[in-house]
């Protein structure tokens, strides 16, 4: 009797990174003060091979990381202004940091949930059309963290 077998692939990848954020909240915490995290990143791909016999390239993650790495993360919401200074006004404070200072995210918070999403959302635009599933884990502490699933459909032609 022949066995018919199906491939299903799939790529984990990992890393810690140092960034600072604060956060936007109704009530009060010290989640709203300037604070950081050791962070670190899980990244699952599923897809199909490509011609180069990957499903997605890892120095593209790393690229990604590079980006947040060592620098606050704010909110696109909350700057009011961009040059060479980024003045931000968020929480009763307003700070002028240098641009390479700062990483600013298109999101309403700079919560994990987000932030996980931001991720995923850069991973996917550089997706070729054999990736089907990315899974970002954003973990803020040894005891939390924040997941996003995306499933990847290809669009009509």
């Amino acid at each position: 009797m022949t066995m018919r077998y199906i491939i299903k692939r799939k790529i984990y990848w990992t890393k810690e990174f140092d960034s600072s954020h604060f956060l936007e909240l109704e009530y009060e915490s010290k989640c709203k003060r300037i604070h950081g995290h050791t962070y670190k990143v899980e990244v699952e791909i599923e897809g199909e091979l490509n011609e180069e016999g990957m499903i997605f390239d890892f120095t593209h993650l790393s690229e990604i990381v590079k980006e947040l790495d060592h620098r606050l993360i704010v909110s696109k919401e909350w700057v009011k202004e961009v040059g060479d200074l980024v003045i931000i006004e968020k929480n009763r404070k307003i700070l002028k940091v240098p641009r390479d200072e700062v990483v600013i995210i298109d999101k309403p918070n700079v919560t994990a949930e987000y932030l996980a999403e931001w991720f995923g959302e850069r991973i996917a635009e550089n997706a070729g059309s054999n990736i089907k599933k990315i899974k970002v884990r954003i973990w803020e502490d040894p005891r939390s963290y924040a997941e996003v699933t995306f499933t990847l459909e290809p669009q009509g032609s």
